[in-house]
């Protein structure tokens, strides 16, 4: 054993240690792919979470991400009543700074006491590193709050994780990131907001910002099963007419004209002229499609 550790590599055995070191590096960089791809499963919510952090630390270069001040006290806006205009604080230079308020934008989730917060700074944001030191400031806002014991806390972690998710989309352009977030944050709690508009969080609007990210991350199957898992798990009518009719869009997308009018013709209590017309429009197509 001795006299092998002494002897000099041959260039056949650097080629194999060379090779097993590269074999190793890329299992660490492309792990999650990797594993959706050979076990056909996602990742649990903590493996999630853990991808998550070891990616937003490398794209942020920060050492140590932290919540903003009193995050464990974020409430949503009640109904009706808006968000107060006030001095935002934009973490430059450790000093409070006057801006304009911002426009909320294209934003399905209810604001909360912090949205203003990330919304401008992420508006001011002139790196890539910075976007995402704002996500994971907003995603420990998330955390913090459901340590808390505010009574609606879920609620208002559901509407920061969803912005933060945006964010990942549309600012970052990280398209992994936002489907992740919504893998760990989103679709976990899905359930609080089935058939309710508690807080200004609807079920639809949560599953705009998944589908959203994951359409853009071209993760077509997560979707897929995302539909299908509420329809064998929900005992909501209404929630299994919504993820019917929103899995049935996904197919007609793709082609698969025959499933989705299945699907449509299914629905119970989702009823609407759109989809009347949408399913003569599958039957006229199936009937002209070649025996």
């Amino acid at each position: 054993m001795k006299r092998h550790l002494h002897e000099p590599l041959t260039k056949r055995s650097a080629a194999i240690a060379i090779a097993a070191l590269l074999g190793l590096a890329l299992l660490g960089w492309g792990g999650w792919n990797l594993y959706l791809r050979f076990s056909g499963r996602p990742l649990s919510v903590a493996q999630t979470k853990r991808a998550i952090w070891k990616h937003l630390g490398q794209q942020s270069r920060a050492k140590k991400i932290q919540p903003p001040p009193e995050s464990a006290d974020a409430t949503i806006f009640s109904t009706g009543i808006p968000a107060p205009v006030l001095t935002t604080p934009t973490n430059r230079a450790g000093r409070v700074r006057a801006v304009a308020r911002t426009s909320r934008g294209p934003l399905d989730m209810p604001e909360t006491t912090l949205s203003e917060y990330f919304r401008t700074n992420q508006a001011l944001a002139a790196s890539y590193d910075t976007m995402y030191r704002f996500i994971g400031e907003q995603l420990k806002a998330t955390d913090a709050v459901l340590a808390g014991t505010n009574a609606s806390r879920e609620f208002t972690a559901l509407a920061l994780a969803g912005e933060a998710s945006i964010y990942a989309r549309t600012n970052a352009l990280d398209f992994w990131l936002s489907a992740r977030i919504c893998d760990a944050y989103l679709w976990p709690r899905l359930a609080l907001v089935e058939g309710t508009n508690r807080a200004g969080v609807s079920q639809d609007a949560v599953l705009t910002v998944c589908e959203l990210a994951y359409r853009d991350a071209s993760e077509t199957n997560n979707m897929i099963r995302a539909y299908e898992t509420i329809m064998a798990r929900s005992t909501r009518t209404a929630s299994v007419d919504m993820a019917r009719f929103r899995l049935a869009l996904i197919y007609i997308d793709h082609g698969r004209n025959a499933e989705a009018l299945k699907l449509l013709q299914s629905l119970q209590s989702l009823k609407s002229v759109k989809i009347d017309r949408e399913i003569a429009t599958l039957e006229r197509l199936l009937a002209q499609k070649p025996k």
